[in-house]
């Protein structure tokens, strides 16, 4: 009568010694996938819900911005579209009500239903000005095709350092008991991508190196990351969110080149909803797949953060210090896996921009506009140094 309890602990002990081996761990029973797309149903109650957390009150002196004086009076309606989550928080708002105060004249016009629309609202001509994180290359070969020369971009903030939604850095975590506690980019590109004959920056192929590379830099073990004994020989298993999300296209941009060449086995999450309405998010089942896994290595989001894993710190590629995510590193800029968010805006070349487009980009890269960033207290301001940077692309 106990042959099938003596069973049960035998398959269990051959399951872990699968594990300990560098085999797989078996898959944990999902929530069944109702099979329907979650842009039709209620995301923006998800995005305010996961937004909900994390956040900051710290304010920054911001005295070495410039204070937003106008140049010009125009009057006119300006028309912004994208990135859904100025909408969702009261970052919107905020600055609707701030500038109000300089530029009665303009009354602005948000069209907010999704980043992914801020460049082809400019492209057909009913915006004029997109925000949204970086540009994609279809956003940019759309642009191009139509008018034949760049769209126009400014860095207006930086991403958040722990708000799900609000451009938060991408965080690369092991499992708990793994040794390893820092890793470069140069290395997490070694990790994450493959052989490549280059990649692109913005619209632009190159082929030299880093955006082309060989074999001989990929990391497939973590003996290869310094790990001795019996990690020497383990493989290192690899995943996030789907290549398909544009967070992962930002994660090729930055750390694979712009090549979009990734990994072999690489596991790919996504949001999905169930068959009961319910909408499963693709951090958390990240989450349960490092603390299941002692061989992987993740590129997460700040929802997925939890126990049974641990954060590594990052080198920029060039070199420099290990640096750990924190709200200073990652608003200073730091840590290198940073992300960030821009107005885009058509503008020819040799020619001004339009008068109402650099009135509000003014104002937004002022005191003023940036205060309102940090008042909302999701994204973040940028320095004196960045803000200098972003007003000479409009000068």
């Amino acid at each position: 009568m106990k042959t099938p309890s003596i069973l049960s602990a035998l398959l269990a002990l051959a399951g872990a010694a699968f594990a300990q081996s560098g085999g797989a761990p078996a898959p944990a029973t999902k929530p069944e996938n109702a099979g329907v797309s979650i842009w039709t149903q209620n995301v923006t109650g998800f995005r305010k819900v996961s937004g909900a957390a994390g956040g900051y009150t710290t304010k920054w002196d911001l005295g070495g911005l410039p204070r937003y004086t106008p140049k010009q009076q125009p009057t006119g309606t300006l028309r912004i579209w994208g990135n859904n989550y100025i909408k969702d928080g009261p970052l919107g708002e905020y600055w609707l009500q701030e500038f109000k105060k300089f530029q009665p004249g303009i009354t602005i016009e948000y069209h907010l239903p999704t980043a992914a629309m801020a460049v082809p609202a400019l492209v057909c001509g009913v915006a004029d000005i997109g925000m949204s994180n970086k540009a994609t290359l279809t956003d940019r070969l759309s642009f191009e095709q139509m008018f034949h020369y760049p769209v126009s971009e400014v860095d207006v903030a930086t991403g958040s350092f722990d708000v799900y939604g609000w451009t938060p850095p991408f965080i690369i975590v092991v499992n708990e008991n793994n040794p390893l506690d820092k890793i470069s980019v140069k290395q997490i590109d070694g990790v994450f991508g493959t052989e490549r004959t280059g990649g692109y920056v913005g619209s632009v192929w190159h082929s030299e190196y880093p955006y082309a590379r060989g074999p001989e830099e990929n990391i497939r073990t973590w003996g290869q990351l310094g790990l001795t004994g019996e990690w020497a020989n383990k493989p290192i298993r690899v995943g996030g969110q789907t290549v398909r999300a544009g967070a992962s296209t930002g994660f090729s941009d930055k750390i694979l080149g712009g090549s979009g060449h990734w990994v072999e086995g690489y596991k790919g999450y996504t949001n999905y909803i169930t068959t009961g309405g319910k909408i499963v998010s693709w951090s958390l089942q990240i989450r349960e797949a490092i603390a299941q896994d002692p061989y992987g290595m993740f590129y997460i989001s700040p929802m997925t953060v939890g126990p049974g894993m641990k954060e590594l710190a990052v080198q920029a590629r060039e070199g420099g210090p290990y640096v750990k995510r924190s709200l200073e590193s990652v608003h200073d800029r730091t840590y290198p896996l940073y992300n960030q968010q821009f107005f885009y805006f058509n503008r020819a070349p040799g020619k001004p921009a339009d008068p109402m487009v650099e009135e509000f980009i003014r104002f937004v890269l002022s005191q003023e506009g940036q205060d309102c960033i940090q008042r909302e207290g999701r994204y973040l301001p940028l320095t004196a140094e960045m803000v200098r940077a972003s007003l000479k692309k409009i000068e």
